[in-house]
């Protein structure tokens, strides 16, 4: 694609933009993300190690008093017992501590504490034992044994302790250092791309009126094809009645044939050809008008399905589809019966040309009304729109996937306009191997109550 310079620097300013705040995002993330790191070890790791250590300190002293106790009343069990109780409360709590993922530097610290607490705990044990024995000599071994040991892991734990707040107050420094420094680069890079940002405007604005002035252009050449186009649409329909009213006059010569059978054939013909002279001369007052909706057009819903049943017989017959017009309501659309027709029409000659191979093949109509809008519904239980063109299956000239289906893919793409130009809205719904629901929503013609339903009967063509 050759682009103007003027287009060129605006391309190459948006990239520029774009890649900037691109980079103010991806190096804010980064330095967020260090900065959850520390926190994380702050909140993890550092925090939990000052409690614990600071707890186990308080159960050394604690342990040691009440060793003492016992050692002086070795006739009272009661405080050896406790004594126990907290020793096994200081052995809980350095597990824990030691469970942690331990900080940089902090292993040789670690197994000094370790070493020293399991020194402690294996010298008080021996001195309650000795108690609870009645033994004598747990004075000597509390003096010589004990106090010295109880006075290593506190010692051991203080140092510990004391390198723990340290690293602390050093990470919670390195927290603010790191959002210092992210908040002056994000700054710094805001502003780089407010500036480009803002020389990018000011091509595009100076790009803008050439724009406008070939969108403009654009746009009226658009609208008079359109005009033409509508133009030819109700020359070619003015010019299909002529035949048509030609092959009318000779049915109705041949009418009066003695034949049953045939006159049931001509009489059939002479109906559908009625429609299709309606179909034609709907279409073609809507052509004339601009694609502008007669506003005081309505059909009924119920009919117009019935009748679209009735000429499409013969074809689902051929492919072994069964057409079902369900029970309705009596429903009026704002609009014509050729408009609705059209409609109709093309949905029912789409479910049967795209049935496929599938085993159970049915095509239902249904009409039903929501107070304000007529709904239409054409169901089928084809092998559904694959899902590469379901997005564009109401855009002209898309066709399915189906091989050997004729057609110019323009049936959607009409049904889509004159829903839409008579101020209604369509819908599908499709599954792959499980059919498709094209819902087809119209305004009222009437608000009148929809009469009794309880002895409609459906319509059926059988395959």
């Amino acid at each position: 694609m050759r682009y103007e310079r003027h287009q060129s620097a605006v391309v190459l300013a948006s990239v520029i933009t774009v890649l900037a705040f691109v980079a103010t995002t991806v190096y804010t993330q980064y330095r967020l993300t260090a900065v959850d790191q520390v926190s994380s070890m702050i909140a993890t790791n550092a925090v939990p190690s000052v409690e614990y250590l600071g707890r186990s300190l308080v159960r050394v002293q604690a342990l040691r008093r009440l060793v003492s106790d016992a050692v002086g009343n070795p006739i009272s069990l009661e405080t050896a017992t406790q004594a126990s109780a907290e020793l096994e409360a200081l052995h809980h709590d350095i597990e824990a501590y030691l469970e942690l993922t331990p900080l940089h530097g902090e292993d040789d610290l670690r197994n000094a504490t370790r070493r020293d607490l399991d020194d402690a705990e294996s010298a008080t044990r021996r001195v309650l034992q000795a108690i609870e024995r009645g033994d004598g000599t747990a004075p000597v071994l509390f003096r010589t044994e004990v106090v010295p040991a109880l006075d290593r892991a506190a010692a051991t734990m203080r140092t510990t302790l004391d390198f723990d707040v340290n690293e602390s107050e050093r990470l919670a420094r390195e927290v603010g250092d790191v959002r210092r420094a992210t908040t002056r680069s994000i700054i710094v890079l805001d502003a780089a791309s407010t500036g480009i940002a803002a020389f990018l405007a000011l091509l595009a604005l100076w790009a803008a009126r050439d724009h406008d002035r070939l969108l403009q252009a654009h746009n009226t050449l658009l609208s008079e094809r359109v005009t033409e186009l509508d133009h030819f649409a109700g020359r070619v329909a003015h010019d299909i009645l002529s035949p048509l009213d030609t092959v009318g006059m000779g049915l109705a010569l041949v009418a009066p044939s003695t034949d049953p059978e045939r006159r049931a054939h001509i009489e059939r013909s002479q109906r559908a050809l009625q429609r299709v002279k309606q179909l034609v001369d709907g279409l073609l007052r809507f052509a004339r008008s601009g694609a502008r909706p007669d506003g005081t057009a309505r059909t009924s819903v119920d009919a117009v399905l019935k009748n679209v049943a009735l000429d499409y017989a013969e074809a689902a017959r051929a492919a072994g589809v069964e057409i079902v017009v369900e029970p309705s309501p009596p429903i009026e659309a704002a609009c014509s019966a050729a408009v609705l027709t059209s409609i109709v029409q093309n949905l029912v000659s789409n479910a049967i040309k795209y049935m496929g191979e599938t085993a159970v093949r049915r095509v239902s109509l249904a009409a039903t009304s929501d107070g304000t809008h007529a709904r239409v519904m054409i169901a089928d239980s084809g092998p559904g729109i694959a899902d590469e063109v379901r997005p564009r299956i109401f855009e002209p000239f898309t066709r399915g996937t189906h091989a050997g289906v004729s057609g110019f893919g323009l049936g959607l793409a009409t049904v889509k306009r004159l829903v839409e130009a008579h101020g209604g809205h369509v819908d599908v719904e499709s599954t792959a191997g499980a059919g498709t629901r094209i819902l087809v929503q119209l305004p009222l013609a009437s608000t009148s109550t929809p009469a009794n339903t309880a002895n409609a009967s459906a319509t059926r063509t059988q395959p």
